[in-house]
């Protein structure tokens, strides 16, 4: 387990822990280091550097197709700015057919040449591109989440690139209760949660004075239209249930966590992207009201239609998550659950002639949030005048499965 890392009171930046790498392999390595467009319209004039503003016209977007990066390529292009949207090969970027300054660039942020290509007149990177997955290795994670982002940075200080935001996530915190606030400890639980934390190293130790100006944004757990990761097994779970009747039991209980819908993280960074004070800062990202799993379950049930039965059964406590979780390197007990899972849904899709997006599965991190609590303090953003477009999750979750249904990825309840 990694040492836990200490922050310096109200900025959130790390001041002390041993870096550590790993090889190819997975495993740890002791002792190593661990052109012409309009003039953009004023996002928020309250939160502008206006200098600053006047020498950035083009963003960097990476992680374009995903559940943020596609919001801040929309946002970006309705505020008149051009945008570089870059993901990697035979992405679905959501960029709108009229004529708008944007380029798309698919490849891969590990390779340095495509990382200078992206940079190319770029005057700022958002950079919202990550490999998201627990299962994997260091080794497998690392040049995508660790390597990619330090090359973007070093790249953007060499061509003296203005403005630099990475979003990480929350889950870099070590668990605990109550609100965690950006100056609480960090600890990694598994080798993806260590290269967000070595990542966010990258941008705070060591760091040249100048250019660029960088803020780190720790995001709760994402939802949202083009989700494909946690979140979004819980649109797949309910036509699984309806084909089974037109009932769920509800559930209750459980440790609560932090979420954010994809837009509103995307509408953080560019509230931030001027804000003076922002610059050199971490901000947690997140929702108003944080929900126990079972109860982001209920609600997705309820959403989709389906009636509660008048029994309710408890959601599995602390304990026993606790017995499961050692084993879970091994699969032994989710990879059954898991092939039925998507063996159903499969035939769904077929059948149906859904497009094969989502997959239904437990993995870690869904257990590591049904362990304990991960409640995020948003009050550091709001303190700057930030106001949620989502707030609650209800209406979130509602407009994001109308997305998932209107784009095919689940079926409509009619159809089961």
């Amino acid at each position: 387990m990694p040492e836990s890392k200490s922050f310096s009171k109200g900025k959130g930046r790390p001041t002390s822990g041993r870096s550590e790498k790993r090889g190819s392999s997975g495993k740890r390595k002791p002792g190593s280091k661990r052109s012409a467009v309009k003039e953009p319209r004023v996002l928020s004039t309250e939160s502008s550097s206006e200098d600053l503003r006047r020498d950035v016209s083009t963003v960097l977007v990476t992680g374009a197709a995903g559940p943020i990066g596609g919001f801040l390529v929309q946002h970006l292009l309705k505020a008149g700015f051009a945008v570089v949207a870059a993901d990697h090969p035979g992405s679905d970027l959501p960029v709108p057919k009229a004529k708008l300054p944007v380029v798309v660039k698919p490849g891969d942020l590990s390779q340095p040449s495509f990382v200078r290509s992206c940079l190319e007149g770029v005057d700022a990177v958002l950079h919202a591109a990550a490999a998201v997955d627990n299962r994997r290795p260091y080794g497998i994670l690392a040049p995508m989440n660790v390597e990619a982002p330090g090359m973007l940075v070093r790249e953007a200080r060499r061509r003296g690139i203005k403005r630099f935001i990475y979003f990480s996530s929350g889950l870099v915190y070590r668990r605990g209760s109550g609100p965690i606030a950006e100056d609480a400890a960090l600890e990694a639980e598994n080798d993806y949660e260590q290269t967000l934390l070595d990542a966010e190293r990258i941008f705070f130790a060591d760091r040249a004075p100048g250019l660029p100006l960088v803020t780190v944004l720790r995001v709760a757990a994402t939802y949202g239209p083009r989700n494909r990761a946690l979140m979004s097994s819980l649109a797949t779970l309910p036509p699984l249930v309806k084909t089974l009747g037109p009932y769920h039991i509800p559930l209750s209980g459980g440790p609560r966590m932090s979420l954010v819908h994809g837009e509103d993280a995307a509408r953080a960074a560019l509230f931030l992207l001027f804000h003076p004070a922002a610059y050199g800062e971490v901000f947690n990202v997140a929702g108003r009201d944080p929900l126990s799993f079972a109860e982001c379950i209920n609600l997705a049930m309820e959403s989709y239609g389906l009636k509660q039965l008048d029994v309710r059964k408890p959601y599995p406590p602390s304990t026993l998550l606790g017995s499961i979780l050692p084993y879970r390197d091994q699969e032994d007990i989710f990879d059954p659950l898991n092939k039925v899972g998507s063996t159903l849904w499969e035939r769904m899709v077929r059948k149906l002639s859904l497009k094969k997006v989502l997959t239904p599965r437990i993995d870690q991190e869904i257990l590591m949030f049904g362990k304990r609590d991960l409640v995020l303090d948003n009050h550091k953003l709001l303190a700057l005048g930030f106001r949620y477009k989502y707030p609650g999750f209800r209406k979130g979750w509602e407009r994001t499965l109308a997305w998932y249904l209107k784009n095919r990825w689940i079926p409509g309840p009619k159809e089961v």
